[in-house]
């Protein structure tokens, strides 16, 4: 295909993008780009590749949506998120840069506010993500080359770019995205999709080079990590027992304040509402997918809800559905 061309149809897609931050409005199927739904039971099917999984804090009322674009040497996905906490992640041998695509700044990443910055995830990464609202994201997925800055970049990475770079990383996925929707033959030719692929990396790598990183994790927020880690292997470990907070702390080594701040840092709650969370999520899963789909009243009690009114209320409230709906529907799918 013709260079011009190809440049004409991304700059239109661009100067649309730049007009509005892109939201899935501007996007439908078609052979080039990948349109999926999911819902909060089977998103983590599009986290695998990662080695990450979400926890849903909520059922909330947002789309959970993922566009997917496969060019030669990486994929673009864009994904509109839920109130979660993520963790993982195990990449191997490839690199994740996770770009944001509108002005949602309360997310952090081992405590870190995350704001507008860009995260580099590359390799193995053990990170709690915490996302009290939904956001959406581009994500770009490639075998990074072995050479600066992508050398030292292992772990993860909270990198800001410079402003100007931003926008035109932004707009640059935004184009890419909305030629593949609605001008797929364009990527028919091995050469324009090769082109389309350059000038991507090339913008991002731009945004790269011109980022500051943001200080590494302090010795407080490692710290931190390490509590939460602790207390929730304490909650795991017997999910029949409630551990009042100060039990918890007791556990963990350290004073009840301490604790309190590592949660609320780390995860954005208190003690006690992470172990509610945890616990709800458990319980719908083995709603969901566990041996013989046991009953509601035996779940619940597994994971230490004696009382079934106040289980059911609280269940309602995290997932939209009472418990008994999630196990009827289930048991409606496998029949």
């Amino acid at each position: 295909m013709d260079r011009s061309l190809l440049d004409i149809a991304c700059d239109a897609a661009g100067r649309t993008a730049a007009e509005r931050l892109l939201s899935f409005q501007g996007l439908k199927p078609s052979p080039a780009l990948e349109l999926q739904s999911y819902d909060i039971d089977h998103f983590g099917d599009s986290e695998k590749y990662a080695g990450a999984s979400s926890m849903p804090l909520s059922s909330g009322t947002t789309a959970v949506m993922r566009a997917r674009l496969s060019l030669p040497n990486l994929s673009l996905s864009l994904v509109q998120t839920f109130p979660r906490i993520i963790r993982g992640y195990q990449l191997a041998h490839a690199a994740a840069v996770v770009v944001p695509m509108d002005h949602v700044t309360s997310t952090r990443i081992n405590g870190q506010p995350i704001g507008s910055s860009i995260v580099v995830l590359k390799g193995a990464s053990d990170c709690l993500v915490y996302e009290p609202v939904g956001r959406l994201i581009g994500v770009i997925y490639f075998t990074p080359p072995a050479c600066e800055p992508w050398s030292r970049l292992d772990g993860c990475h909270l990198l800001s770019p410079e402003a100007d770079r931003l926008a035109a990383l932004r707009g640059r996925i935004s184009a890419t995205l909305e030629t593949a929707a609605n001008d797929p033959d364009i990527l028919n030719d091995p050469t324009s999709r090769g082109a389309v692929e350059q000038a991507l990396l090339s913008v991002m790598d731009a945004a790269i080079a011109t980022s500051v990183e943001s200080r590494s994790a302090r010795a407080t927020t490692s710290t931190y990590l390490r509590i939460v880690a602790e207390m929730e292997s304490l909650i795991r470990h017997d999910l029949t027992i409630w551990h009042k907070t100060t039990e918890m702390a007791e556990r963990v080594g350290v004073s009840v304040r301490t604790l309190q701040s590592a949660t609320q840092a780390i995860c954005g709650m208190s003690p006690n509402r992470y172990s509610r969370v945890l616990r709800l999520w458990s319980v719908r899963r083995q709603l969901r997918t566990g041996p013989a789909r046991r009953s509601v009243k035996a779940c619940a009690i597994a994971h230490g809800f004696w009382h079934l009114s106040e289980f059911a209320a609280s269940y309602r409230a995290a997932f939209g559905e009472l418990p008994s709906e999630t196990l009827y529907r289930s048991l409606r799918e496998t029949s």
